[in-house]
């Protein structure tokens, strides 16, 4: 019986180093193009929501441009953009949320976001989102 008791003990330990923290509600957060870049707080995760248009939801393709620089300030390089839409950049890398005009949503909300991780908009009125929403959770052991 000792054995037993023992067993179920050690192996209680060894589960409780692979459980998963639970989610608890800290706020709602709407974050303006005009805002600097947001970074998800250590011990916090932010489910992004709503990613907001200027005046459209439809978007074409580009069928001329050039590369285009939208966020200097987070330091993502210099890329063509072959959709306009409502772009938001997460560590680095542009995403468009908008909907091709042949139909097709290019990202599909809402979007988990880590602790650490950097978002950051532009304001360029063709392809840049004004801004999103995101509700922030804490990570409770």
């Amino acid at each position: 019986m000792k054995r037993y008791a023992h067993l179920l003990f050690v192996l209680g330990i060894h589960l409780i180093g692979y459980c998963q923290g639970n989610l608890q509600f800290n706020q709602v957060k709407i974050i303006s193009n005009i805002d600097p870049p947001q970074t998800v707080p250590v011990g916090k995760v932010w489910k992004i929501e709503s990613v907001f248009a200027n005046d459209q939801d439809v978007y074409p393709a580009s069928t001329s441009g050039s590369n285009q620089s939208f966020f200097a300030s987070c330091g993502v390089p210099t890329l063509w953009y072959f959709y306009y839409g409502r772009y938001l950049a997460i560590n680095n890398i542009p995403i468009s949320f908008g909907v091709h005009s042949a139909g097709e949503q290019l990202t599909h909300l809402p979007i988990w976001v880590p602790a650490g991780s950097t978002i950051c908009t532009c304001t360029n009125s063709s392809f840049c989102a004004r801004g999103y929403s995101a509700i922030e959770f804490n990570i409770v052991p």
